[in-house]
C-alpha cells in the first residue's frame, strides 16, 4: 500500500509541469500633482488641501489576491515652486511618518516600519470603485507588495499636503509574476481510430483578436442624443451621429487607442486626450448643456474638452454602460447588453470642428 502511494505520488509529480514564472510588466507615469487616492471615495482617510490631480491608477486582471508584485520608480519631482528636485524617496531630510503630520497621506500609514518622507511616492490597493483595500503604504524607489483580497488595482501619488505648486514626473513599473501549471493525464486513452503510438493531433490554432479601425470625424457625438434624451442628455449642436463598432460577442474586454489630431474653434491640433487647457469634468456649458464627461466616473477625471469618449450601446443605440474618456488608450470590460461601442467627442457645440481621429478597437476573438 505504501509503495503504491509513493509510486502514485511520483507519477503525479512527473505529470505536473510548471511553466517558469513570467513577469507581466505594467508602466504608468505619476504626475507630481497626483494625489495618492481619491478623497471622495475614501472620506475617512483625508489629507491635505485636496488641490491636486486624480491619482495615477493601474488596474489589470493580473493584479490578483495573493500575488506578490514588485513596484519600482524613477524620475524626480519638486514639491515647492523653485525648490530642489527629489527622487521617488522624496526629501529624506523631512520625514512625515506615522502621524507626525495629520494632513499628510503618511498619517494613514502607521504600519510602515521606515520613515516616510515629504514628496515620497506612496499608494494604496483599491477596489474597482476606488475604495482603499487594506492600508495605504509607502513605495519610494521600490517595494514588494502582496495583493489583498478585494483589490482590483493600485492607486499612487505623492506624500504631500499641497499639490498645486508641484512639478515633475515619476515613471513607475509594476512587475507581476505570472505562472501556468499543466497537468497531463497519464491514463488518457487514445482517440477513436488511433493507436497508442499514434501522435496526438495538432492543437487548433489559437483564436486571434478582432481588430477594427475606424475614422472619427471631429463633429461626432459620442452617443445618440435622441435615443438617450431621458437618461443621458447632452448638448449636441451641429453634431454628427456616433461611430459605432459592432460587438458580436459581449464578453471580455475592449482595448481602444487613437492617433491623429482634430481642430475646434478654440484650438488646433487637439489629440484624443482633448484640449488640456479646457478642463470640463462635470461642469455645464454657459447655456446649461451637459458635456458627455458629466457622466464619466469622477475617479477618471480630469476630462478635457473635445477629448475622445467611448460608451457601450445596445442594438437601438441606447447607452448600457458608463462613458469613459479614451485619452491615450483605455481597456474596458464589455457589458452583457452591449451590441456596439460608440465613439465621439466631449463637446456640446460641434459646429466648426474639423479633422479626423483614427481609432483602433481590439475585441475578444469570436467563440
Amino acid at each position: 500500500m505504501l509503495k503504491s502511494l509513493v509510486r502514485s505520488t511520483a507519477c503525479l509529480a512527473a505529470l505536473i509541469a510548471v511553466t517558469p514564472a513570467m513577469a507581466k510588466t505594467l508602466t504608468v507615469k505619476v504626475d507630481s500633482k497626483s494625489m495618492p487616492w481619491d478623497l471622495r471615495a475614501n472620506r475617512m482617510l483625508r489629507y491635505g488641501l485636496n488641490d491636486g490631480r486624480p491619482p495615477a491608477i493601474v488596474m489589470d486582471p493580473a493584479i490578483k489576491a495573493g500575488a506578490t508584485i514588485t513596484v519600482t520608480a524613477s524620475g524626480s519631482t519638486v514639491y515647492v515652486r523653485g525648490g530642489r528636485s527629489f527622487g521617488p524617496d522624496g526629501d529624506t531630510s523631512w520625514p512625515n511618518d506615522r502621524g507626525n503630520v495629520d494632513y499628510f497621506p503618511s498619517h494613514h500609514m502607521k504600519a510602515a516600519k521606515d520613515p516616510i518622507f515629504l514628496g515620497e511616492l506612496v499608494g494604496a490597493f483599491i477596489s474597482g470603485d476606488g475604495v482603499i483595500v487594506g492600508s495605504p503604504f509607502p513605495i519610494g524607489r521600490g517595494t514588494k507588495l502582496v495583493v489583498p483580497a478585494g483589490a482590483a488595482g493600485i492607486s499612487m501619488g505623492l506624500n504631500d499636503d499641497a499639490f498645486f505648486d508641484n512639478s515633475g514626473t515619476l515613471s513607475v513599473t509594476i512587475d507581476i509574476p505570472v505562472a501556468s501549471v499543466t497537468v497531463e493525464d497519464a491514463d488518457a486513452k487514445p482517440a477513436a481510430g488511433a493507436s497508442a503510438g499514434t501522435p496526438a493531433p495538432a492543437p487548433a490554432a489559437p483564436a486571434t483578436v478582432q481588430r477594427v479601425s475606424v475614422a472619427i470625424d471631429a463633429a461626432t457625438a459620442p452617443w445618440d442624443p435622441v435615443a438617450n434624451a431621458a437618461t443621458l442628455p447632452i448638448g449636441a449642436k451641429g453634431a454628427k451621429p456616433p461611430v459605432v463598432v459592432p460587438i458580436e460577442v459581449p464578453a471580455g474586454k475592449a482595448v481602444i487607442f487613437a492617433e491623429g489630431t482634430t481642430n475646434t474653434a478654440e484650438a488646433a491640433g487637439v489629440g484624443a486626450i482633448g484640449n488640456e487647457k479646457k478642463t470640463i469634468n462635470d461642469t455645464l456649458s454657459p447655456d446649461g448643456q451637459r458635456y458627455p464627461s458629466f457622466y464619466v466616473p469622477k475617479l477618471l477625471y480630469p476630462a478635457y474638452r473635445h477629448g475622445l469618449v467611448a460608451v457601450f450601446v445596445d442594438a437601438k443605440g441606447a447607452v448600457v454602460s458608463r462613458p469613459f474618456m479614451v485619452g491615450k488608450g483605455v481597456r474596458l470590460p464589455i457589458p452583457d447588453a452591449a451590441a456596439g461601442l460608440a465613439l465621439g467627442f466631449n463637446d456640446v457645440d460641434f459646429t466648426g470642428n474639423t479633422g479626423t481621429l483614427h481609432v483602433t478597437v481590439e475585441l475578444p476573438p469570436q467563440q
